[in-house]
């Protein structure tokens, strides 16, 4: 990767009342709300957001997690950014967009990438610079295996913030379609190094409130949906309560036998996860 400087999405071209805005898409989870802290230690305004999903079975949880941790950070006396009121926008507002919607299903050639990728894309072009706080993984698939084939990452630090964005001139169409707008602060990251960080900063049991499960149980995190699977791999298996880690038990014991992938379908049906 290659390092640039200030570029078109310049942060220190977008201002607020005189100070860095920095806009980044929170949804309460482990990776979204380790860059809000890492923001807190700067003098900066940060203007979060989060996209609302009547079918998503995790919004109150997210939100109610985004409430407790904003009032974690205002509090920490090491604290020097200013986070501005949640901006919410429903998805179904979005205007669909045929090229994005294109582009996506060719990049599916590639790579298995989450349909949310669609909207948050659309999403995107109206909001210059916005953070997409995507992991480094280890992986053939998924959303930062794509963009590391299809595109080339160029790496900027504006005074200390660091982030990435795609190379236009090295990165493919389809992948600039859908992920050219966006900004990727901690694409060089892994969880294990994201949680060493919150110990840094004094932030460790501000993680514990994050929410990273799509699909709760009772209150609590299933053990089982891609989040909740991701989590335990990547070694945070104690962020998941005793009745998550048994069901992750059983469908890694369970997950090849025939009955049990008709099970699943069932289970989702009748239970929701």
């Amino acid at each position: 990767m290659s390092e640039i400087g200030l570029g078109s999405q310049s942060y220190m071209k977008q201002t607020e009342g005189g100070r860095v805005l920095v806009k980044v898409l929170w949804t309460g989870g482990f990776d979204s709300t380790y860059r809000m802290v890492e923001l807190s230690r700067y003098d900066v305004v940060v203007q979060p957001y989060y996209l609302s999903d009547k079918h998503r079975h995790s919004e109150k949880f997210e939100l109610d997690a985004i409430s407790e941790i904003t009032d974690d950070i205002e509090k920490y006396p090491g604290t020097k950014s200013k986070i501005l009121p949640l901006i919410r926008r429903q998805i179904s507002d979005l205007k669909p967009d045929k090229e994005i919607l294109s582009a996506y299903k060719r990049l599916l050639d590639i790579s298995y990438i989450g349909p949310q990728y669609i909207w948050l894309a659309e999403f995107a072009k109206s909001i210059n610079g916005l953070e997409l706080c995507i992991e480094m993984l280890d992986c053939q698939s998924g959303a930062t295996y794509c963009i590391r084939r299809e595109g080339e990452l160029k790496k900027i630090n504006e005074g200390g913030l660091v982030y990435w964005i795609l190379n236009e001139e090295k990165s493919s169409r389809d992948i600039l379609t859908v992920f050219g707008s966006l900004h990727f602060p901690i694409i060089e990251l892994s969880k294990v190094d994201m949680l060493e960080g919150y110990k840094r900063m004094g932030f460790y049991e501000t993680m514990k409130k994050t929410w990273f499960c799509h699909t709760p149980v009772r209150g609590e995190p299933c053990g089982v949906c891609n989040p909740c699977k991701h989590l335990i791999k990547e070694g945070l298996s104690f962020r998941m309560p005793p009745a998550g880690m048994e069901r992750y038990k059983t469908e890694i014991h369970y997950n090849n036998a025939g009955w049990f992938k008709y099970w699943k379908k069932i289970r989702y049906r009748i239970y929701g996860y």
